[in-house]
């Protein structure tokens, strides 16, 4: 059954996206110029389906909760497999109703096979061994074992690692804290399992709750000013509407509130609203989180727009006519999701198996005290790896003219734009100014990169392959850790000199004050000591300064007198 549910949620996930498009085009993109023309940005309200997927991965745990709940309370425990046999023929009619997104003739490619001197053309069917070894599978077990092998090839990017890692954490956790609330409830509350049903589903209440932030319209930069999204790319700076303010405000605040929920999950006399308004907290927080690592896989794997099987229609060489082109269903976003949600049930199965026995043995509020501790780390780890700190070459030294062009005709656009809005000839100029030049669109010859984006199957490091700045054998993966480390060593190191100045400026500090103390306390013998020296020097002085003949004529004059 487990196997069976994880091919059928892959192929639900892949007709998503083959329907709403995998592209996170941003209107604000990172370092890169907004085309309207552009792959990524087909699909529309990919903040919206990506809400109400997530909601469907995490909140429908707490729905399957509650159903069952209200199942056992008047029926017999089979009738749970039941409703869901009943629920999976309803999912499957409408999938043979349903037509094809993609049409046979977008699945396939004709390949021309040499034999000696002959030369045949068959036609290749499937995707993923295409995407990889550019040719199509002779029977299904390649195109699973190539499956099989991309999502390894994801799995050794290390920032994409620590992504799949904290995406499966957060759904254990809420696997947890949906059988533990459970569990408070009806053994220190002694509610009936209805009443039970009701207050486990309150987690996917939060979660529901979250599909419109998701949208990320409320958090807009367009709320607060109607900026040129252009010059808004151009400009360098950081506004609090970033997807990094929000992205670190999601993650950092669900540890928090799965600490807070393990604080009162202790039973009476704490009233059982309080843990189950916690567990809304924890479902609401989950679900924007995940959602996040959900659009951060779209943004750096799509590479729809950089093959020849992507999404939509592409402009021509003239910019009016639009070549046809096939679809793509996004590979490295699907073997993405595929690694994250095979861990997240292995996970989800660990904390199932063994929450029982850690929760009889530690206690409750331990067993998840533990658990969001852990994910606080995870979620440090994955902000560290999120954190841009190396500037890449994006663009080649042989367009370098080309770009720094480009990038001067696009200020003065934007100079105009506005200063002189309405003109038709700066219209005109914008459009050339504004049009796609170099591939992936950036707005400078180098991009700042983290540890994420440095991995070998991210679109920045494929552009960077078309542009020939990688050398076939390098080990991006290996190199994107060891800049990592470099990076993460000169930051402890200026620490520490940091902690050590300041530590001596305060020891120095206190050694002045206390010089200064000492000093005005002997202040007036210091001063007598002084004049005492000083005397004693002119006498000196005033002896040395005589001539030898006046020290004759005074020896003379004493011994007369004598």
């Amino acid at each position: 059954m487990g196997a069976s549910l994880g091919f059928a949620s892959m192929n639900f996930h892949s007709i998503l996206t083959d329907l709403f498009g995998a592209s996170l085009m941003s209107c604000n993109p990172h370092q890169e110029v907004v085309d309207d023309f552009d792959a990524r940005r087909h699909g529309g309200g990919m903040g919206v389906w990506l809400g109400i997927w997530t909601w469907c991965w995490i909140g429908s745990l707490g729905v399957g909760f509650l159903v069952g709940a209200g199942i056992i309370d008047n029926y017999p425990p089979a009738w749970g497999f039941y409703v869901s046999i009943i629920t999976i023929a309803i999912v499957l009619f409408l999938n043979v109703v349903c037509p094809e997104v993609r049409r046979s003739a977008y699945r396939r490619s004709v390949a021309e096979v040499r034999t000696g001197e002959d030369i045949s053309r068959r036609v290749a069917r499937g995707e993923i061994m295409m995407h990889r070894v550019k040719t199509g599978p002779k029977w299904w077990g390649q195109e699973v074992y190539h499956g099989i092998a991309l999502s390894c090839e994801m799995l050794r990017q290390p920032g994409f690692a620590v992504l799949t890692v904290y995406s499966a954490w957060i759904y254990a956790q809420a696997v947890l804290i949906i059988i533990l609330l459970g569990s408070l409830v009806s053994r220190f509350y002694h509610m009936q399992p209805t009443e039970v049903g009701l207050f486990v589903g309150c987690m996917a209440l939060g979660a529901l709750l979250a599909i419109p932030f998701q949208k990320a319209n409320l958090f807009s930069r367009s709320r607060q000013a109607q900026l040129n999204s252009n010059l808004a790319t151009l400009d360098r700076k950081v506004a609090w509407s970033s997807h990094l303010v929000r992205r670190t405000v999601f993650t950092l605040l669900l540890p928090l509130a799965g600490i807070c929920y393990a604080a009162v999950s202790s039973g009476p006399p704490i009233h059982v609203s309080i843990p189950t308004i916690f567990s809304g907290l924890v479902g609401f927080f989950s679900s924007l989180a995940i959602s996040e690592c959900n659009g951060l896989v779209m943004e750096a794997f799509d590479c729809s727009d950089l093959s020849p099987g992507m999404t939509g229609r592409q402009r021509g060489g003239s910019g009016r006519n639009q070549k046809r082109t096939n679809y793509s269903s996004f590979p490295r976003v699907t073997a993405g999701f595929a690694s994250i949600h095979s861990l997240a049930f292995f996970f989800a199965a660990g904390a199932t198996a063994l929450g029982g026995h850690v929760t009889r043995t530690l206690g409750q509020q331990v067993s998840t005290g533990v658990v969001a501790g852990i994910l606080l780390i995870l979620t440090v780890l994955l902000l560290v790896v999120l954190l841009r700190f190396t500037e890449v070459q994006i663009v080649p030294k042989s367009k370098s003219q080309e770009m720094d062009r480009l990038v001067e005709a696009r200020r003065r656009s934007t100079i105009r734009r506005v200063s002189m809005p309405n003109n038709s000839q700066a219209i005109l100029d914008e459009e050339r100014a504004w049009r796609p030049a170099m591939i992936g669109n950036p707005t400078s010859k180098k991009r700042r990169m983290n540890i994420f984006e440095l991995g070998s199957m991210t679109r920045w490091q494929e552009i960077r392959k078309k542009n020939k700045l990688i050398d076939a054998g390098a080990h991006l993966n290996r190199e994107a850790w060891d800049q990592g480390m470099d990076a993460l060593d000169d930051q402890l190191s200026d620490f520490k000199k940091d902690a050590h100045g300041l530590w001596h400026g305060k020891k120095r500090s206190a050694r002045r004050v206390c010089r200064t103390d000492e000093s005005s306390d002997a202040g007036h013998q210091i001063e007598m000591r002084n004049l005492e020296d000083q005397g004693k020097r002119g006498r000196r002085e005033c002896a040395l300064s005589r001539t030898s003949d006046e020290g004759i004529a005074g020896n003379r004059r004493r011994r007369g007198k004598r």
